[in-house]
């Protein structure tokens, strides 16, 4: 495992978009204006606000020499990803997986993000950061609960400890587990299940959320999982936020998730917990992907027991 440097005050932070373009080129300013407000030195990507084919920000080439050059630049100590959308599992095969590890940064982004970290995690062994991005959560009020641990998760160098959350979280199946912290968005760590990017997840403490997808999605989604992972299951599990909208699902009968997740009990034979506060939501954590947790069901607490940056 290789930590980052801790984030530094006045530290250069790069901004790429690795998947879609801008929605409202308005809302990175905004991001930006508050790293700057905090003293931070930003530098953007050649292509952050390229366009290409509809939802894609630039081709895949220019996507992938963003991040390259990036990690290559000795000015830049820390990458933050804009937006998530759709784009990164096209721009895998290109990557350099070698500069990478030579240049151990801090790398953050969440949603379609997951498929790089999950890739850079088994190719690099590099921790990286699954949660705020400047597009998202820092264009308008950064949320105080998020804002605060996203900024001590990148800068201090103790381990977190235990995650405090305003809300308790929901134990499903007891009992006790330890790994390597790993997950993301469900859709799209099954998209690249089966490939050369997806790590395995044996022994991992898994972090799973994902937002506007109907309860049979859900299902079916696990219930892949489930399948694919039969011999390399996590130690145990974390769900976080669904973020469902019912209005969207139209005449397809609803069902609650958390009926899905107790028939994909066999996803894991340790301990299972819900409410995690992860997600497509503005209070959420920045999850350091790589660092040990632990999970201890009876009492519904979850442990990083690692700094997540040196």
């Amino acid at each position: 495992m290789i930590r980052p440097r801790a984030l530094s005050k006045r530290a250069t932070i790069g901004i790429v978009s690795p998947s879609s373009p801008q929605r409202d080129e308005a809302r990175l300013h905004r991001g930006i204006a508050y790293l700057e407000s905090l003293g931070y030195h930003v530098k953007l990507g050649k292509h952050v606000l390229a366009r290409h084919g509809g939802y894609l920000a630039g081709t895949d080439r220019e996507r992938a020499q963003d991040l390259h050059a990036m990690f290559a630049d000795p000015s830049v100590d820390a990458i933050f990803c804009s937006r998530g959308g759709y784009g990164c599992a096209r721009i895998l095969p290109l990557l350099d997986y070698r500069l990478i590890r030579k240049n151990p940064k801090i790398f953050v982004g969440f949603s379609d993000v997951t498929s790089l970290q999950l890739a850079i995690w088994k190719h690099a062994r590099l921790v990286t950061f699954s949660g705020a991005m400047p597009s998202v959560d820092m264009a308008d009020r950064f949320d105080a609960v998020s804002e605060e641990f996203f900024w001590r998760i990148l800068t201090s160098r103790k381990a977190a400890g235990t995650l405090r959350q305003p809300w308790p979280m929901h134990t499903i199946r007891q009992g006790e587990a330890e790994g390597p912290l790993l997950g993301g968005n469900l859709s799209v760590l099954t998209s690249i299940l089966g490939t050369n990017y997806m790590p395995s997840l044996r022994g991992s403490v898994l972090a799973l959320e994902d937002v506007g997808e109907a309860t049979y999605r859900i299902d079916r989604m696990l219930t892949q999982l489930a399948l694919a992972s039969r011999r390399t299951r996590p130690s145990g599990i974390l769900y976080g936020f669904w973020s469902q909208d019912a209005r969207q699902y139209g005449t397809t009968p609803h069902r609650e998730v958390s009926e899905v997740i107790h028939d994909r009990l066999d996803l894991t034979r340790g301990p299972v917990l819900s409410e995690l506060m992860y997600g497509h939501e503005s209070t959420k954590f920045t999850l350091p992907f790589g660092v040990r947790a632990t999970i201890d069901g009876s009492k519904g607490l979850v442990r990083l027991t690692e700094a997540a940056v040196e």
